[in-house]
């Protein structure tokens, strides 16, 4: 079983491997050993080489297998893998070369010559000239390739970019025309020179790398071990002159606006004569603007300087900036016989030795710059007028100048190394092992001296770099005059009640006194001090901006009204008188001045001002009220005087009707809708018992939430910004509403609810009187109408007297008249004679039925209620009226409809009407 499993294995395994010649098997060892060396060194361009290597493998097996097997597809294929290989080493040579703009044009060109060589192997196998433009079309590009790498590492005395380039131009493909010609292991010997011409490029890759690195460990050495800028100026030329194989090396100092020869290798005399010194605007030897080196050939050196660097027989220089922490120290050349190109890498490499050369330049030059210091240092300290004192932390000193020694009486060997306590006097002050240290370790002390007076002392600590040693120094000095001074000055500057100030011209606050904090609201002048006045206590910019004009132009301002914001953010009025103090040059130094608080003095002055104003509108209400009757004149010209006071838009008196009805009698400043919309307002529930209740006067808005909901809606409805509205007041009811409208953002204080209630006082009792006076003058318009008609009536009485006694006297001749026609009529006349004795007759009953009207109209009676004809009483009283209708011939026509119904009544009250 086991045997047949094995011979199953070795049959298959013989089928998957395939059999490699030996032109395989050295390209197998040559990227056997790429990928060794790209496990080591990590070569970008080295690891595109090995996947060129992979599709050269691949071409050549895929070749060589077609040549025994019947697959058309073998020879496209093995082609399109050949000209990848081509493409990849291509792409490998451009990576090195730092042509990586080339790679996009190559990707493009390869993709076309791989379809173009699959089309040709299995369309056109037997093109000879299709084949011969494949063979022209990947030589072009490996043409191209040898090209870049021998440009990129021109005049550099290395073997493997020529071996890489002339394995690139030696590939080829298996084409009989030119492979009958080559010796049978030819293809070997090719890929061997490529593939070792690729190893030897990346291990001098690899040699330069570790060259640079041990140029900075020198350039390190030699900045860590220097003791001036020369040696370490030398040391970086040669070490950088050997690794770029330059001929020449110098370095130039940037001194003012030149750059000067300081260190300098390869150069000769000549040379240096002419070119020792250039100016930073040289159009070579400039320093380079951007941070990059700058290489200059023969083309850009110019005729100027030409001859001067083809005398040294340089045909190329490169600049390198060197620059400091915050300028540029000087520039590095570099020249050479030949003319190079130079990696990208190998220029940040020298971008790098140059930072750290102008740093460790700098570092230097701040070393001397600190022993001159120190050297200056010394000298100030023996100058100095004031007293200086030098003591470790046990008190020891350590050095004391001429002035404390003159004032000891001692010589510096008689002080050095004492205690203080031993040296200073205690005569004037009992103090404990320094008289100058306080509890801070850094900052001024001001005080008593222990020589006798004040003085003032600065305290500063330092830590000694050699020693490691702290130690603390004093500079004392005499401030007892001063001091004197100072104090009858600052007794004045505390004691005054104005505020005294000094700022700088940006505001900035120097100094003030107690009362300029006490009017700020602060509690200590710490809390001022080093506050900007402009913008913190000037509540408005254009006030500052005139004071500033002002000052500009008189040098100081008098009495100048100002708002300043106190710290709670209230604002003041104060009145400032300041001037401005001058340097030499004209320009202000500081602003000093004084400020006056008048906030209090401006309230009662605009308190006063509202006061009149007040008084002036009542007094026109007044007089409005004593010298008219007319309700809407008074209500109209009290509303103007009320929305002139308040400042006010709008405003609207309303008088009650009813106790539910209320009409606008005055308005001001609505729109002509809302006049119509709100002329008569409806409150079936009146005010709200809580009103009515607490008899309030101002509707406030804690109010409204329990009114009725009639009246809050006819508030909302009437409110055009921030309204309110006064309850007028009679003797028990309200008798009308006055409201005023301001903008939205307007209130109304307490003061402004107190004076409407009192204007609303006193239109209450203005309304009332005009109302009894309309009352008394209706009251005697009724008495005089009831005197005149009591007048009528005594007219009437006698009339009626008179009636009654004439209708009496008019009785018994109209009953004889009667009795006579009556006998006439019985008596047998003829027909005339009747006719008359007929109208005689009734004439005759015709002025007895006036007679008896005029009786009844006379006659007093009381009211009785019976039911009576109405036709009947109307006909009586036109009769009555008759004969005065034919004197002013007036036509009477009766329309009366038949059938009208008796009415109940008094007969004679309603002929009284008829005839009235």
């Amino acid at each position: 079983m086991n045997t047949v499993v094995w011979r199953a294995w070795e049959f298959l395994s013989g089928l998957a491997t395939p059999k490699f010649v030996t032109r395989e098997t050295a390209v197998l060892l040559i990227l056997a050993a790429s990928l060794l060396v790209f496990r080591t060194l990590r070569e970008r361009c080295l690891m595109v080489w090995i996947v060129g290597w992979l599709a050269y493998l691949g071409a050549h097996h895929a070749l060589i297998s077609s040549s025994g097997q019947a697959n058309p597809y073998s020879i496209p294929v093995g082609h399109a893998e050949f000209i990848l290989a081509v493409s990849l080493f291509a792409a490998g040579a451009f990576i090195y070369a730092s042509a990586r703009d080339l790679l996009a044009p190559l990707l493009c060109i390869s993709i076309a010559l791989i379809v173009f060589a699959i089309v040709q192997g299995i369309w056109w196998p037997g093109s000879t000239t299709l084949h011969f433009a494949l063979e022209i079309s990947y030589r072009i590009v490996a043409l191209s390739a040898a090209w870049q790498i021998l440009r990129f590492r021109r005049a550099r005395k290395e073997i493997g970019p020529w071996m890489l380039a002339a394995g690139l131009l030696l590939l080829h493909l298996e084409w009989w025309p030119q492979s009958s010609r080559l010796p049978a292991d030819a293809g070997i010997f090719l890929d061997m020179l490529l593939g070792l011409g690729m190893l030897l490029v990346v291990f001098d890759e690899s040699r330069l790398h570790t060259r640079r690195i041990a140029t900075l460990n020198a350039l390190t050495t030699s900045i860590a071990r220097a003791g001036e800028n020369g040696a370490v100026a030398a040391t970086a030329l040669k070490e950088l002159k050997d690794l770029m194989g330059a001929d020449a090396a110098w370095f130039r100092l940037t001194d003012g606006r030149r750059l000067t020869v300081f260190q300098h290798i390869g150069l000769s005399a000549e040379f240096l004569r002419d070119r020792a010194s250039v100016g930073l605007g040289d159009p070579v030897e400039r320093v380079p603007e951007q941070a990059r080196p700058c290489v200059f050939g023969p083309a850009q050196l110019g005729e100027m300087v030409l001859p001067v660097f083809q005398r040294e027989e340089l045909q190329q220089i490169i600049i390198v900036a060197v620059p400091g922490k915050k300028a540029t120290v000087g520039t590095l050349v570099l020249g050479s016989h030949k003319s190079k190109s130079y990696a990208p890498d190998e220029l940040a490499f020298l971008t790098t030795c140059a930072q750290q050369l102008g740093l460790a330049l700098e570092n230097l030059h701040l070393v001397e710059e600190i022993l001159r210091s120190h050297r200056q240092w010394s000298n100030t300290f023996e100058s100095i007028q004031d007293l200086v004192l030098l003591h470790d932390p046990d008190f020891r000193i350590l050095k004391a100048n001429p002035a404390l020694l003159g004032r000891l009486g001692k010589s510096q060997s008689e002080v050095v190394g004492q205690f203080c306590d031993a040296v200073l006097p205690k005569t004037e002050l009992d103090w404990t092992k320094c008289p100058y240290c306080r509890s801070e370790e850094d900052g001024f002390y001001e005080g008593p001296d222990p020589f006798g007076g004040f003085s003032v002392a600065s305290t500063s600590t330092y830590m000694d770099q050699g020693t490691k040693q702290k130690g603390t120094i004093h500079v004392v000095r005499d401030i007892t005059e001063r001091r004197a001074a100072e104090q009858k000055y600052r007794s004045l500057f505390e004691q005054v009640q104005e505020g005294v100030f000094v700022a700088t011209p940006d505001g900035k606050l120097l100094d003030c006194n107690d009362a300029f904090v006490r009017i700020l609201g602060h509690s200590s002048r710490e809390e001022l001090l080093g506050k900007n006045v402009d913008t913190e206590f000037y509540a408005s910019p254009e006030q500052r901006a005139t004071f500033r004009q002002e000052v500009e132009a008189h040098n100081f301002v008098r009495n100048f009204e100002v708002n300043l914001r106190r710290k709670d953010g209230s604002q003041l009025i104060a009145l400032e008188s300041s001037f401005a103090t001058r340097d030499a040059a004209g320009h202000i130094d500081c602003y000093q001045g004084f400020l006056l608080d008048i906030t209090e003095k401006k309230k009662a002055e605009d308190e006063i001002h509202r006061r009149n104003r007040e008084l002036n509108a009542l007094n026109a209400m007044a007089v409005i009220a004593t010298q008219s009757f007319d309700l809407d004149e008074i209500l109209n010209l009290t509303l103007r005087q009320v929305i002139a006071l308040f400042d006010a838009e709008s405003g609207s008196v309303y008088l009650a009707e009813s106790e539910t009805q209320f009409r606008r009698r005055a308005s001001w400043g609505q729109r002509l809708t809302d006049r119509k919309r709100l002329a008569e307002v409806s409150l079936p529930q009146g005010l709200g018992e809580l009103v009515m209740g607490a008899r309030a006067e101002v509707l406030t808005t804690e109010y409204l939430l329990h009114v009725p909901d009639a009246v809050t809606e006819f508030v909302r409805a009437a409110d055009m910004g921030s309204s309110i509205w006064v309850v007028l007041w009679g003797k028990d009811a309200p008798i009308g509403l006055m409201g005023i409208s301001r903008p939205p953002n307007a209130g109304y204080s307490s003061n402004d609810e107190n004076l409407l209630v009192a204007i609303g006082r006193q239109l209450s009792t203005t309304v009332e009187k005009v109302r009894l006076y309309e009352e008394s003058c209706k009251a005697y318009d009724d008495l005089r109408r009831a005197q005149e008609q009591l007048l009528q009536s005594e007219k009437m009485s006698a009339v009626g007297q008179l009636i009654a006694g004439v209708a009496h006297e008019l009785n018994n001749p109209l009953t004889a008249i009667l009795g006579y026609a009556q006998l006439l009529e019985s008596e047998k006349l003829e027909s005339r004679a009747m006719d008359y004795a007929n109208k005689v007759f009734k004439q005759a009953q015709r002025t007895h039925r006036v007679v008896q009207n005029l009786l009844s109209f006379a006659r007093q009676r009381k009211p009785e209620k019976h039911e009576f004809d109405v036709v009947k009483v109307l006909e009586e009283s036109l009769l009555l009226r008759d004969y005065d209708m034919k004197v002013s011939s007036i036509n009477l026509e009766r329309e009366i409809q038949s059938g009208v119904p008796a009415v109940s009544g008094d007969p004679h009250q309603v002929e009284q009407v008829f005839l009235n």
